[in-house]
């Protein structure tokens, strides 16, 4: 990726763990979703591909409709990281989509059960914009750690394998390589998940 000097990790060694990533680990790898669908996207595998038909000024409302209570992780994923690209054309369009992300999370917490997908979706795109600060020219996260309230979805939701890799992906910045070792342990040991096996094969070596 180019122009991306503050986030170039390199080849990291920790312990037996091998992680290989260029750029900001939660934009610059799109994830394979089993082909699910999300908000559109261009041909081919380049990072940063948008759909040049895409009309950006519905970005808030097509990639809210994408996290309803069903979505599984990965897509999820994909759908924020896209939608942290088409953000960058138009930075109003990715502060409503996390105003929404945000009122979303404050009505699960006043609920009688917090949601951890509400939480997860927050903290995600929070991480998100965080690392491509360099590319909007602005952080619109306003000092908000993602990782931190996606921590706090992982103790309602503490056996998802698919969090845990999202989660082992956000301790890159700032580094937390020990808690990056658990939610790896964790994510691996979804044995029979062929999906995520895939994502971590090529996220983490």
């Amino acid at each position: 990726m180019r122009n991306i000097l503050l986030f170039t990790f390199g080849f990291v060694t920790l312990g037996t763990l091998s992680v290989v990533e260029a750029g900001p680990p939660l934009i610059c790898h799109p994830y394979s979703t089993g082909g699910a669908k999300s908000l559109p996207w261009g041909d081919g595998s380049d990072w940063n591909n948008p759909a040049p038909s895409y009309d950006v000024a519905k970005l808030a409302n097509d990639a809210f409709g994408f996290l309803d209570a069903t979505t599984p992780v990965l897509v999820r994923m994909e759908t924020l990281r896209r939608a942290t690209l088409y953000g960058a054309k138009d930075h109003d369009q990715a502060r409503a989509l996390l105003a929404r992300l945000a009122e979303r999370v404050k009505a699960s917490e006043e609920s009688a059960k917090p949601s951890a997908s509400a939480l997860f979706d927050y903290g995600y795109f929070l991480s998100s914009l965080h690392q491509v600060a360099w590319l909007y020219k602005e952080d619109l996260t306003g000092g908000l750690d993602g990782y931190d309230i996606v921590t706090k979805a992982l103790v309602i939701d503490p056996s998802s394998p698919e969090m845990h890799f999202a989660a082992a992906l956000m301790t890159f910045s700032p580094p937390r390589p020990s808690e990056r070792e658990e939610h790896l342990r964790i994510a691996r040991a979804a044995k029979h998940d062929a999906l995520l096996a895939q994502n971590l094969s090529t996220h983490f070596q």
